[in-house]
């Protein structure tokens, strides 16, 4: 029991992976490592039409002034949103182990986790980290890998709550909503 609420003994969750989990979780942590970049570029796309329109600088439709361009207005949104679905997508399609259904069931002893095509329990001390998105749970075993779990995996509102209680007693860095 933790304040109020009392823990379960486990808390199970299940389901199967989407291209859209493995996209959310890609862009939240290219979010994660890259937002300045996303700022910078940002703040480039928008000089671009400020410096033309209105500060009327003279602008030259030169091959290398259209390569400048590209950068901001082609290579950014292909780079931080094309290309994460593509990897998402060719995951899902290649990965033997994301294939299926997967199961999770969270205790005091730690992670049991079973899949198509494994099953493995993780102790507490093996997650360094957790983050809580508005959709998914983000286990971090190490700083570039994550469990993601979707938050429909576990539909029961009173079960999210006792898996945050239970996460926030057994790893030292969580981000979860309501913290």
């Amino acid at each position: 029991m933790i304040g109020d609420l009392m823990i379960p003994t486990s808390i199970t969750a299940s389901g199967q992976l989407t291209v859209g989990d493995l996209y959310r979780y890609s862009l939240s942590a290219l979010w994660r490592r890259f937002w300045f970049f996303l700022v910078i570029m940002a703040l480039c796309a928008a000089y671009v039409p400020y410096s033309v329109f209105v500060a009327q600088q003279s602008w030259e439709w030169a091959p290398n002034s259209l390569l400048a361009l590209a950068f901001p207005f082609v290579l950014t949104p292909y780079a931080f949103f094309i290309s994460p679905y593509r990897g998402a997508k060719k995951l899902l399609r290649t990965n033997p182990n994301l294939q299926g259904p997967l199961r999770y069931v969270f205790s005091d002893a730690g992670i049991d986790m079973t899949g198509p095509h494994s099953q493995g329990h993780l102790d507490w001390p093996g997650i360094s980290e957790v983050r809580e998105t508005s959709g998914q749970f983000l286990l971090y075993p190490h700083r570039a890998i994550a469990h993601v779990i979707p938050k429909r995996f576990i539909p029961s509102v009173d079960e999210q709550l006792a898996l945050r209680a239970l996460l926030k007693q057994h790893v030292r860095k969580t981000k979860l909503q309501g913290s």
